[in-house]
């Protein structure tokens, strides 16, 4: 059957003399390049070459050298495989094409960079936005991970998966795309606009001149044009129309279908969408807001969502499908601890299943059996949340602390527990064999606190960090429901895969922190992005909400984030 290659094609060719290109150091070196140009680009902003002006020269060295390796890797691929025309041309196949885009990126950036070390006030000017050529450049970390995104399946039962995965992607995103617009009209309609706010009571007109904020109310409030419709303005205060533009009102709203869509938009993201129902609600009669954000909420946050997300898991979920279809089921041979082997009775030979976990110990019969019991397992259980309960009773005055040389009665019961923990380990290894026992990741867990928890009730480590060996005892109760236990595999699934997953996630959140490190670093008076651990890490500060409501002049807009976060 004729598989299809869904991933890097890097063995074309096995004439390895000629062909340095697909040499194993070649590649592991062209993947640590990869690497290193995540970091360089990570470090190429201008906030960081002011804390380390070498750095400059340092990313340019660096930029320099792997562009020119990367540029030579792809000569010579276009060389062996041909550019357009051949078996496997270089501009056909699409991992090529994201190399080469990378490329272009990176060629554009060393330009960059060459015109910054000439003129630093470049950072500064209108063509700092040159540095968006930068934005795409995390992506090359891909390069590092994506021989473990290649598979092989039958050419026509991949065509089918993503012919139907591409259907049912295709069917939600219209889906999407018609509440946009639906609610989008519907704002519209039942808003328009809303730019009514309690201002001082004066004759004159409001403008962005003069208005400044001793003239709003404190904090700044939507109020409602026609008398009892929405909120009344206090007394000294009364409601007026502010016409300012929209980088000093903000761009959400529901003036026009345009900005509605955006205003959707950002509501079913579910960041920040309370606020703009607050001013709905101050606007205009409240059961406007209540109907039209409480129905937003459910089908655009909600119903769409989590379509989008069962697609995605019937595709992957039809891949597995497939993947067993060809190489069949392993979940039997990975659930089967036994082996069998070939034994004689005297009369014939048969294959007869060895249980390996079984009878390996230099426990008696008897006492293989007790193991075994569900009376033995339902008493380690009750002595887990006996541990469980005694540490939930357990509270720690910082200001009346005990001495450390005197010990209470919790040290005590730990110590009870500790030796019947300890004492259950050795009696599985004595039934199980020290190899049995080290078979199965439970008991290693097992054994691991058991070793920590005997450090623990050491006096001198009693009050130290060894306390949260005693504290993953909890993890043990998850085996009181067999029901619990498979839904905690099948979420975590084995240390392998969950460790993948993290890895993986880990690798987004850079790849985007970095993105939008080389999008918003040159903004004028915006800090949040000039460095990379900023982006990574840093939150708002009450400070920077304060900001949000000093001054017209030194913010972007005394009305929207600031101010809103000071009200509600």
């Amino acid at each position: 059957m004729p598989l299809a290659d869904y991933g890097p094609d890097e063995n074309l060719n096995d004439n390895a003399d000629i062909e340095w290109v697909n040499k194993n150091w070649v590649r592991r070196m062209l993947r640590l390049c990869a690497f290193i140009s995540m970091l360089s680009v990570s470090m190429n902003t201008p906030e960081t070459f002011k804390v380390a002006t070498k750095l400059i020269y340092i990313t340019f060295a660096f930029d320099t050298v792997i562009t020119v390796l990367f540029t030579a890797e792809m000569i010579a691929k276009m060389q062996i495989r041909g550019a357009w025309n051949g078996e496997a041309p270089y501009l056909k196949d699409r991992w090529c094409q994201f190399d080469g885009v990378m490329i272009i990126c990176l060629w554009g950036s060393v330009l960059l960079q060459v015109f910054e070390m000439k003129d630093p006030d470049i950072n500064d000017s209108d063509a700092a936005i040159l540095r968006i050529v930068r934005a795409p450049r995390p992506l090359v970390l891909l390069r590092v991970f994506r021989n473990f995104f290649k598979f092989q399946l039958p050419k026509n039962r991949i065509n089918s998966i993503f012919k139907r995965s591409s259907h049912q992607i295709y069917n939600v995103t219209i889906f999407f795309l018609f509440f946009m617009l639906l609610y989008g009209f519907l704002g519209v309609q039942f808003f328009g606009t809303m730019k009514h706010h309690c201002v001082e009571n004066s004759t004159y007109d409001y403008t962005e001149d003069n208005l400044t904020l001793y003239n709003l109310s404190v904090p700044d409030t939507h109020c409602a044009e026609n008398e009892g419709e929405g909120y009344s303005c206090p007394s000294g205060l009364v409601c007026k129309k502010l016409n300012l533009r929209p980088e000093i009102m903000g761009f959400n709203g529901f003036d026009h279908l345009a900005t509605s869509i955006f205003t959707v938009y950002q509501a079913g993201s579910q960041e920040g969408w309370v606020f703009i129902m607050y001013d709905a609600i101050d606007s205009l009669p409240s059961w406007k807001a209540y109907l039209y954000f409480i129905s937003l909420i459910f089908f655009l946050a909600w119903l769409v969502k989590n379509v989008f997300i069962a697609v995605i898991i019937e595709t992957f979920a039809e891949i597995r499908v497939q993947f067993q279809q060809m190489w069949g089921s392993r979940a039997g041979a990975a659930q089967n601890d036994g082996s069998q082997v070939i034994q004689s009775d005297g009369t014939m030979w048969r294959l007869v299943m060895m249980d390996e976990n079984k009878a390996q110990g230099l426990a008696p019969p008897i006492f293989q059996k007790v193991l075994r019991s569900n009376f033995f397992h339902t008493f380690i259980l009750i002595l887990v949340l006996l541990d469980a309960s005694i540490a939930a009773s357990l509270s720690f005055n910082h200001r009346d602390k005990l001495p450390e040389d005197k010990l209470d009665e919790f040290y005590y019961a730990e110590v009870i527990l500790t030796v019947l923990f300890a004492l259950e380990a050795l009696f599985k290894i004595w039934c199980l064999g020290l190899r049995g026992y080290l078979r199965r990741s439970l008991h290693v867990f097992e054994l691991v606190l058991v070793v920590g928890t005997t450090l623990h009730i050491i006096p001198v480590l009693y009050r130290s960090p060894f306390t949260f060996f005693q504290v993953m005892r909890l993890v043990r109760l998850i085996k009181a429901s067999p029901m619990l236990e498979g839904f905690c595999y099948k979420i975590f699934g084995p240390p392998k895969k969950l460790g993948s997953l993290i890895l993986f996630t880990m690798c987004l959140l850079v790849i985007a922190s970095s993105i939008s490190l080389q999008l918003f670093c040159f903004i004028p008076k915006f800090d949040k992005f000039a460095t990379f651990p900023q982006v990574c890490s840093e939150p708002l500060s009450l400070e920077d909400y304060a900001c949000g409501c000093v001054t017209l002049e030194t913010t972007a807009s005394p009305f929207t984030a600031g101010s809103a976060v000071v009200r509600r």
